[in-house]
């Protein structure tokens, strides 16, 4: 399970180091690829497996599906990590989700989001204490629906 918030430099080259925390729960066959909101998503080879079973193609998919399918699978690319538990992200991804100087990693239970660091922080100014119960009350209220 990957929990936490994670703030690296990343170098002229594109590459950041991934926090050694999250390092144990990627091996190979992990993948990177653009997500929602803006944010980039790790997969662990098998949540990758997972996606990819969910989203196989076939004639009878939806156009909208299709689409989805295009970007998500064209975007993504398989993560491999240097000798200093680096990865490079393609200026696309670094582009997508606003990555400049710093990323922000953080895991989300069975992946890890990765932005841009000023994304990040005007995401957490904005959630106050009374606007976390809020956002808590009404996404558990939904849960309990029966």
């Amino acid at each position: 399970m990957f929990v936490g918030t994670y703030r690296h430099q990343v170098d002229g080259k594109g590459r950041v180091a991934i926090p050694a925390q999250f390092r144990r729960g990627l091996p190979t066959g992990s993948v990177v690829a653009i997500g929602p909101e803006g944010r980039l998503m790790l997969y662990p080879a098998s949540e990758w497996i997972t996606l990819e079973e969910r989203y196989r193609r076939t004639s009878e998919t939806p156009a909208e599906e299709r689409r989805l399918i295009r970007q998500l699978f064209g975007s993504a690319r398989e993560v491999e990590l240097d000798a200093q538990g680096r990865v490079l992200l393609t200026p696309e991804h670094r582009d997508f989700a606003q990555i400049r100087d710093r990323a922000v990693f953080t895991g989300v239970g069975n992946v890890i989001e990765v932005v841009g660091e000023a994304t990040w922080d005007t995401e957490v100014s904005l959630l106050d204490a009374e606007s976390f119960t809020q956002l808590h009350d009404r996404v558990n209220q939904r849960g309990s629906t029966p």
